[in-house]
């Protein structure tokens, strides 16, 4: 704390710091922290340096493709960005971690068709699926929508959205 810094802003400011990071996603934040803090005490990495990051990314590689590393890094980042470390300036980790894509081929999604489904078996599951897709609900009502929540009234559905 500094001298001209009252308690009142240090707490304020420790505040801010705890919601940093995503609170839906907080959990695997801290996973990805612990296990690079882990592996450094594993290491006896005292100081957290470019080479330091390097090799635990190197390691890494090894066991996870390109994307998983990204989104660790991401993560690790924004831990590290509390403490006031900004791993964003290694050139060299970035570097490695560009290099790791190359040649790298994401998987490609299967693709749903709903028109060869049978309107009378699958009626409803489609409603409820373009109700997703077109945005109609919240990723919260949408998961909560069920079967019985779409009416058939002959020429058109109601569709009731629980909990809103």
């Amino acid at each position: 704390m500094n001298n001209c810094e009252s308690e009142e802003i240090v707490e304020a400011a420790n505040i801010a710091i705890s919601n940093l990071l995503p609170t839906k996603s907080r959990s695997l934040y801290d996973i990805a922290y612990n296990r690079f803090k882990k592996w450094c005490a594993e290491k006896n990495v005292q100081v957290y340096s470019e080479n330091v990051l390097l090799a635990y990314f190197s390691e890494n590689a090894k066991n996870y493709k390109s994307s998983t590393l990204w989104a660790q890094y991401s993560m690790v980042k924004s831990c590290l960005i509390i403490y006031n470390i900004d791993i964003s300036k290694f050139p060299k980790l970035i570097a490695f971690l560009k290099r790791t894509g190359d040649g790298y081929q994401a998987k490609k999604s299967k693709i749903l068709t709903i028109s060869s489904a049978d309107d009378k078996e699958f009626l409803m599951i489609k409603v409820g699926l373009i109700l997703g897709i077109a945005g109609a609900c919240r990723t919260d009502e949408l998961v909560n929508l069920t079967v019985d929540d779409i009416e058939d009234v002959g020429s058109s559905l109601i569709v009731k959205i629980p909990n809103t």
